[in-house]
């Protein structure tokens, strides 16, 4: 395996342009984020599938470079649970299950609750002008479709992860917001596969979160997204085909 590439403490591959000075980084490590962003936004909105075969060939076409640059962003991909790897195997993007989505979402709430209740205690006027302004573009784009193209699936993808981003900007934990943010993205797999196979309709969560908060009311906004987090969970649990697990066993394990 290639080496593994330095990454900015937060976590975030859209802030390593703004935290890595030109002059630092080679034309071959820029090529590399530069795949890496678009592959691991391809995984994160599901444009490449849980399980699906990392062909070198097809990714060279898809994404313009060489099979060096792509054994590097493959690499990081693995480091950070969104791909896998096995001898004489090749790469696949990561699976997904119920188990793994469950699991995911009980650290959601610890750490979402956590950094949400601190940041509203330290809200400035500031904060509030960003989450009015996320939720105002997040709510201009409905949510997309699975026909829709994918630069639509970006685009909403972004606005929304920017929204949640907002709500626990002045938390005063950058540990805290680092591993949110890890599974954060973490879960983007498992909450898109929900929306484009919802056969329900859920009211505008984002709407009530964004009041609750602006409100500077921690109980109400902190059980708010606990059950945002928990009503994707059960969604996704009767509406995604082939999202199953056998609880009787988990339990027992």
């Amino acid at each position: 395996m290639g080496k593994v590439l330095a990454m900015p403490f937060e976590g975030s591959i859209e802030n390593l342009a703004a935290t890595t000075a030109p002059q630092d980084v080679s034309l071959e490590d820029a090529a590399t984020f530069d795949v890496l962003r678009k592959m691991r936004e391809d995984i994160l909105c599901c444009v490449l599938k849980p399980d699906q075969k990392l062909r070198f060939g097809e990714l060279r076409q898809r994404y313009g470079t060489s099979v060096g640059t792509l054994r590097e962003a493959l690499s990081h991909l693995v480091s950070e649970g969104l791909a896998r790897t096995e001898a004489g195997r090749g790469f696949q993007v990561a699976p997904i299950s119920l188990a793994d989505f469950l699991d995911l979402s009980e650290l959601r709430v610890y750490l979402e609750t956590r950094t949400l209740a601190d940041a509203i205690r330290h809200g400035t006027d500031a904060w509030e002008a960003e989450i009015v302004s996320s939720y105002f573009l997040l709510n201009k784009l409905a949510p997309p479709r699975q026909d829709d193209p994918v630069s639509v699936k970006r685009e909403w993808g972004k606005r929304h992860k920017r929204f949640h981003d907002s709500l626990v900007a002045t938390c005063r934990s950058p540990w805290s917001l680092h591993f949110r943010s890890e599974l954060f993205d973490q879960a983007r797999r498992y909450h898109w596969l929900t929306m484009i196979h919802a056969r329900s309709r859920r009211r505008n969560e984002h709407l009530d979160l964004r009041d609750a908060v602006l409100a500077r009311n921690v109980d109400l906004a902190c059980g708010l997204i606990e059950k945002h987090i928990r009503t994707t969970v059960q969604q996704a649990a009767s509406e995604v085909p082939g999202l199953t697990l056998d609880m009787a066993k988990r339990k027992k394990a």
